[in-house]
């Protein structure tokens, strides 16, 4: 089970530790070694992530933007293809609730309006469950720099796809597995969807269980 300790970071299973916020480069990969085989990711905005695989999750520890970036974000994602129907074998608590035990909707009501602000759910389709929670040290700005995400659809066009959902398009880094890109702010993606869409970025069928 992992714990999501907001202002904190991430409590870690099996007696692994806290994945804690602020932790520079080196010491969150040995945190996450605890858990398994650490991958290094390619993460825009980000000086640098580290995934590692458990069970039926993935965690991706993230950096800042600033060189010297300390980790300021904790990503933890369901593998294996969208949607999702049943709940995942692993436990992601935030207060008592299974962010990935329910479905999205009975999750939402369960938290309530004044669930921390560092925390981001990834949107999920009617009646399916969430596949992928964020937590933030601090919470995202309210004013995004659309201009920090050109590259994903000026030089790094190629390395992106993407994806419809049915009520809009994923944003979605592409390799084996792919990976989602999480963009906090409706606004914020609309822009960059259709940055993406004008500039003839790959559009690829949905992805099914």
């Amino acid at each position: 089970m992992f714990e999501l300790l907001p202002a904190t970071g991430v409590r870690l299973p099996d007696d692994s530790g806290v994945l804690r916020f602020g932790l520079d480069g080196a010491a969150t990969r040995d945190a996450l070694t605890r858990l398994g085989e650490v991958r290094r990711d390619e993460v825009p905005e980000a000086a640098w992530a580290y995934s590692v695989g458990w069970g039926d999750l993935e965690v991706s520890a993230r950096a800042g933007s600033a060189p010297d970036g300390t980790l300021d974000s904790a990503v933890l994602r369901r593998c294996g293809h969208q949607p999702y129907w049943r709940p995942a074998e692993v436990a992601v608590v935030l207060d008592d609730v299974d962010l990935f035990g329910y479905p999205a909707a009975e999750v939402l009501a369960a938290l309530g309006a004044d669930r921390p602000p560092g925390l981001l759910l990834r949107p999920a389709r009617p009646g399916h469950y969430l596949p992928a929670v964020t937590l933030r040290a601090q919470p995202p700005s309210t004013e995004p720099d659309l201009a920090s995400y050109q590259d994903l659809w000026t030089t790094d066009r190629d390395r992106w796809q993407l994806e419809p959902t049915g009520t809009g398009y994923l944003v979605v880094m592409k390799g084996d597995p792919p990976m989602d890109l999480l963009i906090c702010h409706d606004t914020l993606a609309e822009q960059i969807v259709a940055n993406m869409l004008a500039a003839g970025v790959e559009i690829v069928p949905e992805r099914r269980a």
